[in-house]
């Protein structure tokens, strides 16, 4: 399925576009290899970034549309690693313990997101997870200018996270929690 039916691509200033190129077209490469190892692992490919069309008369070297993979499990390349790129892996869990000691159990703590109407998992999963950027009913944890972007354990290099207080407040290790309730 392409990507380009929901998500314009094209120049990031553009007030059309939706989503800009990849830094270069090296990281363009690397990406393209994570999609085609998650396909050879077994991962189910549900949107196919490799097809797109972009808004504008752009060269493709450094563009790539979004992928959604289902069924990856955790001795994948693409769940071991971090993409740093268009792709985003589905592992499915039972329970809220399984989730969150799947979480846990990475070797990043970069960001992690939970969907929930329950007020005792979401303060669960707030304070268990091991990870800097933690979502609660919102889908992609970024935070603005004011709060910092918080990595943990292999997610998070050097000594300060660069924005907000978190500039100032150099060798900790914070959580940023942003709750979104219906």
């Amino acid at each position: 399925m392409s990507a380009c039916r929901w998500v314009r691509m094209g120049y990031g200033l553009d007030e059309r576009v939706q989503m800009g190129p990849l830094q270069a077209e090296g990281r363009k490469k690397r990406v393209l290899g994570y999609i085609e190892r998650g396909v050879e692992e077994g991962a189910k490919l549900l949107l196919d970034g490799r097809r797109f069309t972009i808004v504008g008369d752009y060269p493709e070297a450094c563009f790539l549309g979004p992928s959604i993979f289902q069924d990856v499990t955790e001795d994948m390349v693409i769940a071991q690693d971090e993409i740093f790129g268009p792709v985003m892996n589905v592992l499915s869990v039972q329970d809220l313990d399984e989730a969150i000691a799947l979480v846990n159990n990475s070797a990043f703590g970069n960001a992690a997101s939970i969907f929930t109407s329950s007020g005792s998992a979401s303060r669960r999963f707030q304070y268990e997870i091991q990870c800097g950027n933690v979502g609660i009913n919102i889908g992609i944890v970024a935070p603005m200018a004011f709060f910092p972007f918080s990595g943990m354990k292999a997610s998070f290099y050097g000594d300060l996270h660069g924005q907000g207080k978190d500039a100032i407040n150099f060798f900790t290790e914070q959580k940023v929690v942003i709750v979104r309730w219906f």
